[in-house]
């Protein structure tokens, strides 16, 4: 059962751009998440594809809460989730052991897929039962894994297991006789008995191995004389050179005389032939999501850092998302101590926000915060915020400064025109778009000019955006945007500042009266006292 999306979801997606990812900085967070490479895989590919259909945001969510709420019923699938895992690697076997391999390895290994199969329906009976679940996902879960285990079929599974374990464990021990030539090298192997006891050894096995080595291989390969009647050197010897082909032919004759063997196992395999063990694999990849993420939130309530799980909205025509004491997780993840937290609502009457402020006063940490809970919002997950509301974004797009080195072609002004091109024409009203200084390397006045057309198709689009920004005279221009078509008006903020010190509080208030200009020759180090504080320090 696949326990990401509700039954009878059309499981709809949006992938994340890999330009949102990186922006984001979701990398870093999953890489600080969890350390194993396969768990931050998993949890890549279910972050970055956002669920469309609010019933299934609010399936996950149910679930989330189960594991969130009992720290048993996290470590009891912690440890059976080994065996799941190993049910998943297990899928190929039967097509190979009923199919063209028939051979014995192949045989026993779907014998061990199906005590696997086995062994994860009753596990996952019993942890299910034996904690309190409360949602609909784990509740359908436990139902189907029953359904399963009450049926005639299962029963007749377990019994006919038994038995072919039974007819195994009858073989104890091999007798081999070997014919040998005059030379004593081995000419061809003439029995394999098998028989139903151990067999005691007569010999020690560095003896039996020294003088299997002298039959097969001879003299010491390097003759050395001093290092030939040692047992180092003789065992040394036996792996100096490749087995000798004769040996070879043992395994085929083990499978010929356990051939009747062979033939009774694979008579009753077959008929699990149709036996689909994605019943139950099929919740791996969720389950491990809900593990991983679960150990994560526990982790952060140990250190005194504000989770709570969204009040999601009651239908799909609802586009409001108001978030509360919001704060960026890559500060926690840094060490970061007194982390400031602030408050930020989108609504169909609101939705566009001009942010404004000093340099590393706060502005793309807010950025990246609210796009990070928006994209655990939408995975059904917790949030790092005192409280969260409404309907999670379908998508979120960003456009952050971009490496140089790539805007070779367009030049960073083409670069910047190229991609927003592409934002617009994927969004849509229930698109977040975060933008951070976007038109910055241009003119104030071109900037100015750009900046407005592109607020200004978005209003009509209706999309949720955040437009970080150095070019005050677009905030200053509020009042003519409010008058443009769509249903937004357009509010500015401010990263506040108090006694000239940065307190990375947000406020609604126009922008400061400080210049772009000033602004931008602050950021790179060039306003006069900087340079003069450089040159002194020189």
């Amino acid at each position: 059962m696949d326990i990401l999306f509700a039954q009878g979801s059309r499981k709809e997606t949006v992938e994340l751009k890999k330009e949102t990812v990186k922006d984001l900085g979701l990398a870093g967070v999953i890489d600080d998440i969890s350390r194993d490479d396969k768990e931050k895989k998993i949890v890549t590919d279910i972050l970055t594809k956002v669920p469309q259909d609010l019933n299934d945001i609010k399936f996950r969510q149910e679930i989330m809460k189960d594991f969130l709420d009992n720290d048993a019923l996290v470590q009891d699938f912690t440890e059976a989730s080994w065996a799941i895992k190993t049910l998943k690697d297990y899928e190929s076997t039967r097509r190979k052991a009923l199919g063209n391999d028939s051979s014995l390895f192949s045989l026993l290994e779907y014998l061990r897929e199906l005590t696997v199969y086995v062994e994860v329906l009753e596990s996952t009976i019993d942890i299910l039962e034996k904690n309190e679940i409360t949602s609909s996902g784990l509740k359908a879960l436990l139902a189907q894994a029953k359904a399963i285990v009450d049926g005639k079929e299962f029963d007749e599974l377990k019994d006919d297991i038994k038995l072919m374990y039974d007819d195994l464990s009858d073989v104890r021990g091999v007798v081999v006789g070997i014919n040998l030539t005059p030379d004593l090298n081995i000419e061809n192997i003439a029995s394999v008995d098998f028989v139903p006891q151990r067999l005691q050894p007569r010999y020690k096995v560095t003896d039996i191995m020294i003088s299997v080595s002298n039959i097969i291989y001879g003299a010491n390969p390097d003759n050395t004389v001093g290092r030939a009647n040692s047992t180092e050197s003789k065992l040394r010897s036996a792996h100096w050179r490749s087995v000798d082909p004769q040996l070879a032919t043992l395994t085929p004759l083990i499978e010929k005389h356990l051939k009747w063997h062979i033939i009774k196992i694979r008579r009753t395999l077959s008929k699990y032939i149709k036996l689909d063990s994605r019943q139950m694999t099929e919740m791996y990849e969720g389950l491990t999501f809900y593990l991983v993420m679960a150990r994560f939130a526990r982790k952060l309530k140990e250190a005194d850092m504000t989770v709570c799980m969204p009040d999601l909205a009651s239908d799909d025509s609802v586009r409001s998302f108001d978030i509360k004491g919001l704060y960026n997780i890559r500060l926690f993840f840094a060490g970061e101590k007194d982390i400031v937290t602030n408050d930020l609502s989108f609504a169909p009457d609101e939705n566009i926000y001009i942010l404004t402020g000093p340099n590393r006063g706060g502005k793309t940490i807010l950025e990246q915060a609210v796009g990070i809970i928006s994209v655990m919002a939408s995975a059904g997950l917790f949030v790092t915020a005192s409280s969260c509301s409404g309907r999670p974004f379908g998508n979120i797009l960003t456009h952050f400064p971009i490496d140089e080195n790539l805007t070779i072609n367009y030049g960073r002004l083409g670069e910047e025109a190229v991609r927003i091109k592409e934002i617009v024409g994927e969004t849509d009203e229930r698109t977040l778009i975060l933008f951070n200084e976007t038109y910055s390397t241009t003119s104030a006045a071109d900037g100015l000019y750009l900046s407005c057309d592109l607020l200004r198709i978005l209003k009509e689009i209706g999309s949720a955006v955040i437009f970080n920004t150095h070019i005050h005279e677009v905030a200053r221009s509020i009042d003519e945007m409010n008058e443009w078509p769509g249903d937004s008006n357009v509010v500015s903020l401010v990263m506040e500042i108090k006694d000239n010190v940065n307190t990375f509080h947000v406020k609604r208030s126009p922008p400061e009266s400080r210049s772009y200009a000033r602004n931008i020759a602050e950021k790179y180090g060039i306003t006069y006292e900087q340079m003069q504080k450089g040159r002194k320090a020189e």
